[in-house]
């Protein structure tokens, strides 16, 4: 595998540094009519894929949702600033993919490694992300009970929770710390290992991504009694219902 060496310098002006900064409600950055299911408008995604697939759609903003926040698990990769940087860089890279049973996700390819000289940040970056379509991101099973699809940490397959965590795993194979070392060293050829690595990245954000779950639901509570209490206003006027 060749490795390219990339130099960046200053802060650069790029699609990511301003996604960080402007993941609020009431930015502008964002394409006409792309909200989030409060109303909030959200920010331009790094692909075009993102747009197109729903579930990988729901998948990027939560993730980005945790690493733009101070919190423990954007803290594990360098802050929000480095966190939502490096992650939106990934995503650029997303594709999906048939792969093999028992891979979630790969990347691969040849690195470029790079220096962000604003956060002084090392990571480096494959060429592809790719999504396995056969895989816990997307499906339970392949078919029937027998060929049923393993989570990844204690997170089911095909649930919000496992795509953020798969997402964070791949994050924490591209960022360097400042000893030196990958925060999650490479495990592609050792189930083993993965697993263990996935389990470390829950170990940390796992009360940041159990929290989406919870935000879901109160919003579908809230969506529910609103829409009862619009019924209920219709019900009361005047005629009342056809």
């Amino acid at each position: 595998m060749k490795l390219r060496e990339l130099l960046v310098i200053a802060i650069m002006t790029s699609v990511v540094l301003g996604t960080a900064r402007g993941f609020h409600p009431g930015t502008d950055n964002s394409a006409p009519g792309d909200y989030d299911d409060r109303g909030a408008i959200l920010p331009n995604a790094p692909s075009p894929l993102v747009a197109k697939d729903k579930v990988l759609r729901s998948a990027y903003y939560d993730t980005l949702t945790i690493l733009n926040e101070s919190n423990t698990c954007s803290d594990f990769f360098g802050g929000p600033e480095t966190a939502t940087d490096v992650f939106n860089k990934l995503i650029a890279l997303v594709r999906k993919d048939y792969l093999v049973g028992g891979i979630g996700m790969r990347m691969s390819g040849s690195t470029t490694n790079v220096l962000n000289a604003q956060t002084q940040t090392h990571y480096r970056l494959f060429d592809t992300l790719s999504i396995n379509l056969n895989g816990p991101f997307y499906r339970r099973s392949l078919g029937n009970p027998i060929s049923a699809i393993r989570g990844v940490g204690t997170f089911k397959p095909d649930s919000k929770e496992v795509r953020v965590l798969m997402l964070l795993h791949e994050l924490g194979h591209l960022i360097r710390t400042p000893q030196g070392q990958w925060l999650l060293p490479d495990d592609g050829a050792d189930q083993d290992l993965s697993r263990e690595n996935s389990l470390r990245i829950e170990a940390v954000c796992r009360d940041q991504i159990r929290s989406l779950s919870q935000a879901t639901d109160l919003a579908a509570s809230k969506k529910k009694k609103s829409d009862q209490a619009l019924a209920q206003k219709r019900d009361n006027q005047p005629g009342g219902r056809l």
